[in-house]
């Protein structure tokens, strides 16, 4: 891994374990992406980084029309068909959609992903002047008893594949998560946006022992196959049934940044 070529390619064989078993958002924030279009005779977003279309349903579900960005074909594959949204092969840098013909540009669990300056630059291309950018990322909730112990194993199988880096200069993936949002949190400032906004919601999903391995099995940076994957495997069901009375909810932390593009 290092490339952006090689980037895309990530999530090709856990396409469907995506599309499956990761988590939704809450309604009241995608209400509040679009909240200021309202009234429009038809809503444009662009959904940068979609993915397997869990994001992108759900923005199509408003009645808006949704050209879901996803470079990945096997993703983009494993997606639920949508009347409102339809599916374009691109990366987040170069996505070829038509300048100014945007109203939102979403990416929901993507950006950090992407090239920071070369992707914002894109999105400030294809958005209208009046148009809102909105990122999104949701995370386990370490102070949800359950979520935290669920987190721990996944950080202890994580820590095991010293092969998972990002292509910024070596550090790990989730490092670069980390920084963009606490960045973001604190300055509420991106190149190419103004009036930056942020807010935070919350998300609970059901799991049972079936989904709360294949949400595991949903992630870039674990190893998927041999005795590793296996041991994993195993402490998530000894979990699961050692609080099955107790419960086994998956719990969020979401936050939205919410900017207005430079013009």
């Amino acid at each position: 891994m290092g490339t952006k070529t090689e980037n895309t390619e990530l999530f090709t064989d856990k396409s469907e374990s995506y599309a499956k078993y990761r988590s939704g958002y809450p309604e009241e924030m995608i209400e509040k992406i679009i909240e200021s279009f309202r009234g429009q005779n038809e809503i444009q977003v662009a959904d940068i980084g979609a993915g397997t279309g869990i994001s992108s349903r759900l923005l199509g579900n408003t009645g808006a029309k949704v050209t879901a960005v996803e470079p990945n074909q096997a993703m983009a594959e494993a997606a639920e068909e949508h009347p409102n949204v339809k599916y374009v092969i691109a990366p987040a840098e170069t996505t070829g959609l038509e300048n100014n013909s945007f109203d939102i540009v979403s990416s929901f669990q993507a950006f950090h992903w992407f090239h920071f300056r070369e992707s914002l630059k894109e999105f400030n291309r294809i958005l209208k002047p009046g148009g809102k950018l909105a990122l999104v990322w949701s995370y386990w909730d370490e102070t949800d008893e359950f979520t935290g112990k669920y987190l721990k194993i996944i950080e202890e199988a994580t820590n095991k594949n010293t092969e998972h880096v990002s292509p910024y200069d070596g550090f790990p993936a989730g490092f670069i998560k980390k920084w963009r949002i606490r960045f973001l949190w604190k300055f509420r400032t991106m190149p190419y946006f103004r009036n930056v906004e942020r807010l935070r919601y919350s998300y609970v999903q059901k799991m049972d022992a079936e989904a709360l391995i294949g949400c595991a099995h949903s992630q870039s940076y674990l190893i998927h196959e041999g005795e590793e994957w296996n041991m994993l495997c195993n402490k998530i069901e000894d979990l699961y049934d050692s609080n099955r009375s107790s419960g086994t909810d998956l719990k969020y932390k979401v936050n939205l940044f919410i900017g207005s593009p430079r013009k």
